[in-house]
């Protein structure tokens, strides 16, 4: 009998470190954007069958002008839809700082949360979405929309593509990531 790749795939990891180049286009307001590039770097540990942590922390030097940093640690739900595919959902604390050359900067601290899903379409390709919420003090609040995929290229080691959209925040970027228990 045939059967389908995705049938045979276990479900997502949730123990990794991953390390990503992202391209960032950040919306100052008034007509003004300021673009640039950076890196993130981050991970997560499962705590039993259903509940992890993670930590991220990405930056950004946008125009030369403007660096952007983003440090978010929380812990994370999850539970099986089907054998591959998990509905996941995470709360953290968000910190953030925006440093403007010649105007100095200024940091606020908040809460994020997220829901999505993310499926093993095989053994190798994940696909992943979610919708989130951050909600910083002074910064104020923002809708994100990610999306991408991880295909696995070599037992515990990874390659991936994704794209985070927000109402100032626009994000595209490439990694790589080590998996603990592949």
């Amino acid at each position: 009998m045939l059967s389908s790749a995705a049938a045979m795939a276990d479900g997502p990891s949730y123990s990794r470190i991953q390390a990503s180049y992202q391209e960032v286009d950040l919306d100052l307001g008034g007509g003004i954007d300021a673009d640039g590039d950076g890196f993130g770097v981050g991970g997560s540990v499962a705590i039993g069958d259903s509940w992890y942590v993670f930590a991220d922390y990405s930056t950004a030097d946008l125009a030369s002008v403007v660096d952007l940093t983003i440090l978010t640690i929380g812990g994370g739900w999850h539970t099986s839809m089907t054998t591959n595919t998990d509905f996941f959902a995470e709360l953290g604390f968000a910190d953030g700082e925006i440093d403007v050359s010649g105007f100095g900067s200024e940091s606020d601290s908040g809460y994020s949360a997220t829901v999505g899903i993310r499926s093993m379409l095989s053994e190798e390709l994940e696909v992943y979405g979610s919708i989130g919420q951050v909600d910083f003090d002074d910064f104020g609040d923002g809708t994100n929309i990610s999306a991408g995929l991880w295909y696995t290229a070599s037992g515990n080691l990874a390659l991936g593509l994704g794209a985070t959209f927000d109402d100032d925040i626009t994000r595209y970027g490439i990694g790589v990531r080590l998996y603990f228990d592949r």
